[in-house]
């Protein structure tokens, strides 16, 4: 890095996400200090925490998943105040925490997506007869605005589907039913370096569980990794194509990581994308890298180096 500014790494925050965002924020500052970069970590606990610690921070690395840390709010508060940052700016983050906008931007370039339907203030006797009418069971019912598969339930049989979108508008607020595509899990990570967007080798996740929710995503033991999948070539060029017009179409810049489905005829579906990828020893995007020879801490130093080469608006 050229500049001996100070990086400050963001976590913990309000969001369903916090204990994540810790655990990600810590291992990134390890990674930079290793390296003689010049950090500090900074634990926030709402926006009205950050905002009194702005005038002290140089360099932003954003490790707050979910909420307002990924739907673009703190994004806009650190362009407002010309702090450099990793990561997408705040439209390409509300787009990837929205994944009825996600579905919307991406079916316009031609990128397969599952079908859905929205709901928010509807009666939910009609809500489950739309559902029966349209799709099959199972069906998957999702919030709209969460990441990290948080809030997510898989409905097999009629009598769940009621009791389970009544919970989750609930809890989450508006949210959607999406159809239920059988396919090999996979997880693609973007890093932006040698000037331009780069496709990282192709993660498959396999569960030992029956569906891919928050506890079986950070639950030791209830998932394992493969890098680089396998696949063969045109099915690896469709995953990669996918995934990249998802990142740019999206306007992601950096960094960003692609969750997909790929069929038994070799369609990769997009479910979503997440701006800010777990830094965990959980996550996809440090075991990709590292099938490449890019350790940890050089994966930090690539995304940290991109928010120093954000075009100017």
């Amino acid at each position: 890095m050229s500049k001996p500014q100070v990086v400050t790494v963001l976590a913990g925050g309000d969001s369903p996400e916090r204990d994540v965002s810790l655990t990600s924020g810590r291992d990134v500052y390890k990674a930079l200090h290793e390296l003689g970069v010049p950090v500090r970590f900074l634990e926030i606990q709402d926006l009205e925490d950050l905002r009194r610690h702005l005038s002290d921070i140089e360099i932003a690395f954003s490790c707050l998943h979910g909420g307002a840390g990924e739907d673009g709010t703190i994004q806009r508060i650190l362009e407002n105040h010309r702090i450099p940052y990793a990561g997408s700016g705040p439209e390409a983050s509300a787009l990837g925490m929205d994944k009825l906008a996600t579905k919307r931007v991406l079916t316009s370039v031609g990128v397969p997506v599952p079908r859905a339907l929205a709901f928010k203030d509807r009666d939910l006797d009609s809500v489950a007869q739309e559902v029966i009418r349209n799709f099959s069971l199972p069906v998957v019912v999702k919030p709209q605005g969460q990441g990290a598969s948080i809030g997510v339930k898989r409905v097999d049989t009629p009598d769940k589907l009621i009791p389970v979108c009544a919970a989750v508008l609930e809890e989450f607020g508006p949210f959607f039913v999406e159809e239920f595509i059988t396919g090999r899990e996979l997880t693609v990570p973007v890093l932006w370096m040698d000037g331009r967007d780069h496709v990282l080798p192709i993660v498959e996740v396999f569960i030992t569980t029956d569906f891919f929710d928050y506890e079986t995503k950070y639950t030791d033991g209830l998932n394992s990794m493969v890098v680089p999948a396998l696949l063969d070539n045109d099915v690896k060029a469709r995953v990669e194509d996918a995934t990249l017009k998802t990142h740019q179409a999206l306007g992601c810049w950096g960094f960003s990581r692609v969750d997909i489905l790929l069929t038994a005829e070799g369609v990769p579906y997009v479910l979503e994308t997440n701006t800010l990828p777990g830094m965990t020893p959980h996550s996809a995007m440090p075991k990709s890298a590292a099938a490449i020879g890019i350790d940890y801490p050089h994966l930090v130093e690539k995304m940290v180096t991109s928010a120093l080469k954000r075009p100017i608006k």
